[in-house]
């Protein structure tokens, strides 16, 4: 068996994996919603608190992977620690007070193994893929299952409710507010729209699994959907202006975790697939954990490509 710890800016999230046939089949996975982005003071640093805190969710992490025998530990971390000024003096307190060394991959590093992680294991051929996390988005194009072009923004779910959102649900000033800055990105960072083919969206990570859980539970009948339209994005969205309880309700009900996140990350896959012209989601189980332990065991020679 092998692991990871995902440290993310919204959650930390611990999935031991089992090799089977080339296949990483997961076994066992741990979450804790740590909220890193939180703990980020006016100079950009990750706070003394924030560190502990971290420090507190990883020796409980080792301590469960340890109970397992010849289980090794990966640990890397993504906007959570890429963006902030005291990176490399979170990395020696951790590596200090657990042992452990955490990889902090690159914005590009974050959106190529997420286009491996999830690609090998559905048959889309062409399409956007796109990773809506707590502190940025990642956005691959693939064409015949070659990347195109990979990029990586420097706006989530998480960091979008903390500058915008007063309450628990945005309100619709505050959604025009997001809406416009993530269309300013995109139009600032992002290729343009007639280079790349961007149907299906191929959507992996937290917004992906929550917003594809509240689909379901609208659409009773589509219980074991993966696939919907872009039109229900926008009803979300419009649901978060004209019944923000309903909305709650509902949320609260799929993923609790995620009630002040879920409708910004929302907005961005809605924002994405309206710059782009996509119709359809796709919502793919696997992604950037999956990615990352492929191909370090493709390194260590453990896994075939």
């Amino acid at each position: 068996m092998y692991s990871v710890i995902d440290i993310g800016s919204n959650t930390i999230r611990l999935v031991i994996f089992r090799l089977e046939a080339d296949m990483l089949i997961p076994t066992l996975s741990s979450k804790n919603t740590t909220g890193l982005a939180g703990y980020i003071d006016k100079k950009n640093c990750l706070s003394r608190e924030g560190i502990q805190r971290l420090v507190s969710v990883l020796r409980q992490f080792k301590a469960m992977v340890e109970m397992l025998p010849n289980c090794p530990l990966y640990p890397f971390a993504t906007a959570s620690l890429r963006n902030i000024v005291n990176t490399d003096q979170v990395l020696e307190t951790v590596w200090e007070e657990t042992g452990l060394g955490i990889q902090v991959l690159s914005g590009r590093e974050e959106a190529m193994l997420d286009y491996r992680g999830a690609i090998r294991r559905t048959a889309m051929e062409s399409g956007l893929l796109a990773d809506v996390g707590g502190g940025s988005t990642e956005l691959v194009f693939f064409k015949d299952r070659t990347v195109l072009a990979a990029q990586s923004l420097p706006i989530g779910s998480l960091n979008l409710y903390g500058k915008y959102v007063e309450e628990l649900l945005p309100k619709k000033k505050e959604l025009r507010a997001m809406r416009e800055q993530v269309r300013a990105l995109l139009k600032e960072s992002m290729p343009s729209r007639d280079d790349y083919v961007s149907q299906p969206i191929c959507s992996v990570g937290g917004t992906a699994r929550g917003a594809l859980a509240l689909y379901q539970s609208m659409h009773k009948e589509q219980r074991s959907a993966k696939e919907y339209h872009v039109d229900f994005l926008d009803h979300i969205l419009r649901l978060a202006e004209e019944d923000p309880r309903k909305l709650m309700r509902r949320i609260l009900k799929v993923a609790p975790e995620r009630v002040h996140t879920l409708v910004p990350g929302i907005l961005v896959l809605s924002s994405v697939a309206a710059f782009y012209g996509s119709r359809t989601v796709l919502t793919s189980p696997y992604g950037v954990r999956e990615g990352y332990l492929s191909f370090i065991l493709e390194k260590e020679g453990i896994l075939c490509d």
